[in-house]
This record gives C-alpha cells, structure tokens and sequence, in this order.
C-alpha cells in the first residue's frame, strides 16, 4: 500500500523533528529517464469527460476524437461541440463543429461508432440546465455522409428522451443482427438506452437499464446531492457489452464498484450466471447493489472508475480512483477538504474471481467541491499489461511532483507496467516538469495495429467541468 501524503491535516500530528527534516528534503525524486517525443498538437480549445464512449477511435488510417470547446480562442468559440480527424499517414487534421456554442460544459462531449460501411455516426446531448440552452431532453446525432470522409455530415437529428439526459455510450452488436445501443443517463437520472436498428439513422427508446433506489441502510449525507449511478461500458466480441457501475455520485455515497455483462438479451454476473432479463421499459427494479462487486466501498474507500476494457480472454478490466480521506468518525463527508488522498487501483476478473489492487497515488482532487474529480488512468486496449495515470503526485511514494520549469505543482501523465498481471506496476514519466496540467489520457482502440498505440491527453488549465481553458495533445506512432 502507497504511504499517505503529507497533507495540512497529517502535519499537525507530526513530531517537529520529523516535520523538518521531511520539509528539508525534496518533494519528489525522480529517475532520469531519457528524453520522450514531444506530444503533437491536435486540436486547440478542447476539453472531455469520462462517462462517454468511444471518444476516440481508429477508421482505417485516421484518428477520429471529439471535444468541446471550454473558451472562445484559436477560431473555436466557447461551446462548440467538435470532431477532429487526423490522418496517420500524412498527419493532417480536419476538424468539424457538430453544434456551434452548444453549453462550455465537457460533459456534452460526443462518443462515436464507426458503421460497417466506413461512415461513423456520433451521438452527443447538454448536461445540466444549460442557460440559454434550448432542448435539454434531447439524444443528438449526425452521421458522415461518405464512408472514410469525416470532412461532411448529416444534418443534426434528435430524439427526446427527458430531463437529465448526459452521456452517450455507442455499441453495434453484429449477434443482434447489427442494433445499435446507446446506453446514457436519462429517465430518472438513471442509466437508459436507446436502440436502433438502421445504423444510426433512426433511435427508438429502448427501457431502463438500472434503477438507482437509496442504499439500504445508508441515507444520504445532509445537504450533499445524489440519486444517480454512474457506469461505463465496454464491448467484448459480437454478442457482448460490460458494465460497471457505481452506487451513486461519490460525493453523495461512499462508492462501491459493480460488474455485470449483456448478453443475448439479459444481465449476467461476472461468473455468468443470468441476473434478469434486459428491462424493455421504464419500471426496472434492478440497482447497481444487484450485480456482482469489484470493490467494496466505505467511508475511507470511496471509489468511481476511469476505464473499462476487455482483454483476449474476454475477461473484462478495470482501473478506478479511491478517495482515501474521507472518513470523518461519523462517515460524513466534507467535499471542502476532502480529495487530498486518491489512489489509483487496478481489478481483472480472472475467470473466477475480481483481482483488485492498488497500485499508484493519484494525488489530489482537481477542485474544491468535485473532491474525487482525478487526472483519470487509462488502459491499454491492445496491451493488457500497460496502464496510463495522470497525477500530481509521483506514483510511488505520493510526493508533489513539483515542476522545475515553473516551481508549481502540476499533473503529469505517466506509463505504467505490470509483470505480475496487475498486481504491481512500474512506472515511467511520459511528460515531467510541465508548466501545464497533463490530464484525462485516452488510449483507442486501434483492432489493425496490435503493436502500435495512440495516446491523447488533454493539456492546459482545469478549473472546473464548465471552466476550463485546455488542448489535446498526442504521442502519435511512426509511420
């Protein structure tokens, strides 16, 4: 297990010997590594969260990725919704706005699917309650129009699915006869999806996927928000989607993690056996407590995931942050000085039975009120044995990685590597002594080039989900 910081609430309880001889010694010692490729430059003026997917994918020989733009700079004005192809090949770039001054909120980010025939469809939607915003309750989407020509859409369609609507996550399942999911929160701030049957080019709702009741036995804290599960998804094969989930928002419930698979039209626990039949309707009664726990949560264990993926055994994998501050005696949280402590941790199911460990810390919240907001980790699709983190503390030991180029403290992304199957990582600086946040990483599926990986990160300055002044960034592969 990784030392916890030296946080203001920790020095109080240190001996003064002790005190300043740590304040005497570096924050941070690093190894030398040698030098790294400098990252690419994108797309300026553009930010993403988590909870949608795929947010990039390979078609062929491009890279196609969205975001959303956080202020009005470098031609792109604060809002727009856009996609950016960029040829392997040549490394040109083209970038296309889905919905101009749509909401400065990266929660409205798209996720896309590329189609059988070369065309991707994108599907995208507000969050929150958008000033100046008109329908609020509606999935959005548009289409290339040409397969492998991302330079022309469709016109924008929309389907009305209810307030809350945040979230789309895209699955085409072959065994299905090619429906298409998309799986995003909706009704009753709960998990729904919709489905087609065309290749995106008509939705109809579909049902709730999970109901969120209040855990038993455990109300929520006065005055903190909840009543949302959150999940993400990944496919495996033809006939299969992964889900994992949480109990709720983590600042409103000490977090635990669920899994379960879809297959041939019901939930299956992770060791397969059938949960219940996928709802078709609003009136499920199935909560995330329903399916099988990865991890369980407490008090000083409050988890939420960055990434999901399947490995070639079709066995899925995980990787998730944990608040580790947050017990109070009362197992009360305080979202004003919590988020000091996180720590990344790795689960695989194995075919048997969830392996989960930690493995690196993940340093401190991005901001004050979001308190388990993380620089996020992210797998690699291809290779099971690598991870990516972004953090502001080194990996190892939880010291401030404290810049030598600006003497501030800033998030970086590191590569991490197991031997042991997940258990342990080592860990490598892909970027170090920035004078710029390194945040949210982004591996792609790449199914053509098993040995070669795109890594896309977001770079620049986080100050909130609907403030954010940011570029993506990427270590593209040789020709």
């Amino acid at each position: 297990m990784l030392p916890r910081p030296f946080t203001p609430a920790r020095l109080r309880h240190l001996p003064l010997a002790l005190l300043l001889s740590s304040l005497a010694a570096p924050l941070v010692s690093l190894a030398i590594t040698p030098a790294l490729p400098a990252p690419t430059l994108l797309k300026t003026n553009g930010g993403w969260c988590w909870f949608q997917d795929e947010r990039a994918l390979v078609v062929r020989d491009t890279l196609v990725f969205g975001s959303v733009a956080g202020t009005t700079r470098a031609g792109g004005t604060a809002g727009d919704v856009d996609v950016t192809a960029v040829d392997l090949h040549s490394g040109r770039t083209h970038s296309t706005t889905l919905h101009p001054k749509f909401q400065s909120d990266d929660h409205d980010t798209p996720a896309f699917l590329a189609l059988p025939d070369g065309r991707v469809l994108a599907t995208y939607q507000s969050h929150g309650s958008g000033k100046g915003v008109t329908g609020l309750d509606l999935m959005r989407w548009r289409r290339t129009v040409r397969p492998h020509d991302f330079t022309a859409w469709t016109p924008e369609q929309t389907f009305p699915v209810g307030a809350g609507v945040s979230y789309s996550n895209l699955f085409r399942l072959g065994a299905e006869g090619g429906r298409i999911y998309n799986f995003h929160r909706g009704l009753g701030f709960n998990p729904n999806y919709l489905v087609s049957t065309d290749d995106g080019a008509t939705f109809t709702y579909g049902g709730r996927l999970l109901r969120w009741p209040r855990p038993v036995g455990k109300p929520l804290a006065t005055g903190i928000d909840g009543g949302r599960p959150y999940l993400k998804y990944a496919q495996a094969g033809d006939d299969t989607v992964h889900v994992v989930a949480t109990d709720d928002h983590p600042r409103a419930y000490d977090n635990s993690l669920y899994h379960a698979f879809l297959r041939g039209g019901k939930l299956h626990h992770s060791d397969g056996r059938v949960i219940a039949p996928l709802s078709t309707n609003q009136d499920t009664t199935l909560a995330p407590r329903d399916l099988t726990v990865v991890f369980q949560g407490d008090a000083d264990h409050v988890a939420w995931m960055c990434d999901v993926h399947v490995d070639a055994a079709g066995h899925p994998r995980l990787v998730f942050s944990v608040q580790r501050d947050g017990a109070r005696g009362r197992g009360v949280r305080d979202v004003q000085i919590d988020g000091q402590d996180h720590r990344y941790y790795h689960a695989r199911w194995d075919g048997a039975t969830w392996r989960v460990n930690e493995i690196a810390s993940a340093g401190t919240r991005l901001y004050a009120g979001e308190d388990d907001y993380t620089g996020l980790a992210a797998l690699d699709p291809q290779n099971p044995a690598v991870v990516y983190i972004s953090t502001n503390a080194d990996p190892k030991t939880g010291a401030p990685l404290i810049s030598t180029a600006d003497q501030k403290r800033h998030w970086e992304i590191y590569r991490g590597t197991t031997t042991d199957d997940g258990a342990t990582f080592t860990w490598t600086p892909v970027t170090q002594n920035s004078t710029a946040d390194n945040l949210r990483p982004i591996v792609p599926i790449w199914t053509a080039a098993r040995d070669r990986t795109i890594l896309l990160w977001l770079r620049g300055t986080y100050r909130r989900y609907t403030d954010y002044d940011l570029d993506v960034v990427a270590l593209l592969p040789g020709p």
